[in-house]
């Protein structure tokens, strides 16, 4: 797991009157400012810090490098325990070669369930339920690599984060693997590592 940016928390909410008052008292000289000005102030120089390290921090900064990956060939069965066992919902197809060849995610699994009408977990109960079957069994003997999408959206490690957030916004995507310029994978960033490195933003 690489290393995440993180301002903190709102400074307005961890400091009351009282500290604003002990901590000017421990500068020297005169200070005309009320603790009102001060902490609105901070508040203000936090806020302008956050967006300015937002629009500078590249993604290689906070992505996930140590990534869960299966192969074209892995068959569906051992890329669904893998994700389970790992509590996750998507993980990048890579090539022998380390290249990315798709993403595998949760949706792929649903669209390729029994009827492709499945688009969430309780829909596929729902169903199972009312067929008396498990609309899974379709897929025995599947590969990831045949229902993976690809082509994939990728991002290079030296992408700033902002224009990597405003592509999964847009696109509507979870998480984007980070490649090289030869397309080899190098990590990936999800949701949760922009959500983790800048949580007041409210970034997707």
């Amino acid at each position: 797991m690489s290393q995440r940016t993180n301002p903190g928390p709102n400074p307005a909410e961890l400091f009351s009157d009282e500290d604003v008052y002990e901590a000017m008292k421990k500068i020297p000289g005169y200070l005309d400012i009320s603790a009102g000005d001060f902490k609105e102030l901070y508040l203000l120089a936090y806020q302008h810090a956050e967006t300015r390290l937002y629009n500078s921090v590249r993604v290689s900064e906070i992505m996930t490098r140590e990534v869960v990956t299966v192969l074209p060939a892995t068959p569906l069965a051992e890329a669904a325990a893998r994700m389970a066992k790992h509590h996750i919902t998507g993980l990048p197809v890579v090539r022998e070669d380390g290249t990315v060849a798709g993403v595998l995610s949760e949706q792929d699994f649903f669209r390729n369930m029994g009827d492709g009408s499945q688009i969430s977990c309780m829909a596929l109960i729902a169903d199972s339920l009312a067929s008396g079957g498990c609309p899974a069994l379709c897929m025995r003997g599947t590969t990831a690599g045949e229902i993976m999408t690809t082509p994939v959206i990728t991002v290079l490690e030296n992408t700033l984060l902002h224009e990597a957030g405003k592509l999964m916004r847009e696109k509507g995507i979870n998480r984007v693997p980070v490649t090289d310029n030869s397309n080899r994978l190098l990590g990936i960033l999800t949701r949760s590592d922009l959500m983790h490195a800048f949580p007041d933003r409210g970034i997707l």
